[in-house]
């Protein structure tokens, strides 16, 4: 049977697939595709094939499964799917949505969606995510615009949107740019245009061992060494969220310094919400002037796990270290 003018609900697990159950005062995850589909007006449910995908909390996800969700997603649109809905739990959500996003390069819409209550809890918005998810998918207003997000009648780009509060439903937000797109009573409006990143045209499969460290008050230098240490062969790049506009603890230096000469890459990041690494060129020994020059690569206004993300599809698509700068920078 052809998929063709339907789309696909992929079912990725979190609370948005579960119930409370009073009897162990757990939730657990056992709510039925067909219980999602009937969300759903039958006259739209009737176009959706499902893809019972996995039902694990997007905690337990890593890059590796996230890559192969990524290829279950390329073929649904391969076979003939005209747009798809993610659902999916909100831990991880943002940067699933962004690794997705940074190798989508088909117009059919990918709609990421989740829900912060389970299904059966009082306010639970689930199920109003996932209609309007479906509602996105199915917008031809929706094509080209790589992969976006929907939550509480919004639609976010995934390069933009990031998880700000863990217990309200408006949980998610793109600050100082704000949604691209609303939905209103069922129709979709796209309210601005925005960058992508670029898309690689080479086929490879993200680095799955790049680590993120975050700069911290009087943090010591134990895990940056370990990382730097010669046994730990199988590093393939270090992400750092600094202080600032990109500052480290001046004890972390040789370690990084080792790191590039054994030609891993290392990115400079800031670790505040709203950061970027422009900043003054300080002399200072931990600086984020004095690391670019040392080798250190500019992480520029990217989040720090949006930067690992990055580094990741880089390294995995065999880019230069002029390559990868480029990369990082582009958007």
């Amino acid at each position: 049977m052809s998929n063709r003018g339907k789309i696909a609900l992929v079912l990725a697990g979190g609370q948005i697939g579960m119930k409370f159950n009073p009897q162990t005062n757990t939730c657990q995850p056992n709510v039925t595709a067909d219980e999602m589909l009937s969300w759903v007006p039958v006259e739209i449910s009737e176009k959706i094939f499902v893809v019972d995908w996995s039902r694990q909390p997007s905690s337990h996800y890593t890059i590796r499964m996230t890559a192969d969700l990524i290829q279950v997603l390329s073929k649904t649109v391969i076979d003939g799917a005209d747009g798809i809905v993610v659902a999916c739990g909100t831990d991880t959500l943002e940067e699933m949505a962004y690794l997705t996003d940074l190798y989508w390069a088909y117009p059919q819409p990918v709609i990421f969606t989740a829900g912060t209550l389970p299904s059966d809890s009082r306010g639970a918005d689930g199920p109003i995510n996932l209609y309007q998810s479906v509602l996105a998918a199915f917008s031809r207003e929706c094509w080209g615009a790589g992969v976006l997000v929907c939550l509480q009648d919004q639609l976010f780009a995934a390069s933009e949107i990031t998880e700000t509060a863990c217990h309200r439903r408006n949980a998610f937000s793109a600050p100082d740019r704000g949604p691209v797109g609303q939905l209103i009573q069922d129709r979709v409006e796209i309210l601005r245009q925005y960058k992508r990143s670029k898309v690689l045209e080479e086929k490879s499969s993200p680095a799955r061992n790049v680590e993120l460290l975050f700069a911290s008050l009087g943090g010591n230098d134990n895990y940056i060494e370990s990382l730097a240490a010669d046994e730990n062969s199988n590093l393939d790049g270090l992400v750092i969220a600094g202080f600032g506009s990109g500052n480290i603890s001046p004890s972390w230096i040789p370690h990084v310094k080792k790191l590039v000469k054994d030609d891993i890459p290392v990115v400079i990041t800031s670790r505040c919400h709203q950061g970027h690494t422009r900043g003054i060129p300080y002399t200072f020994e931990g600086n984020m002037a004095r690391l670019i020059e040392i080798g250190v690569l500019d992480g520029g206004g990217l989040r720090p796990v949006q930067a690992r993300l990055k580094l990741s599809v880089a390294i995995g698509a065999g880019l230069s270290r002029q390559e990868i700068q480029s990369y990082l920078l582009e958007g």
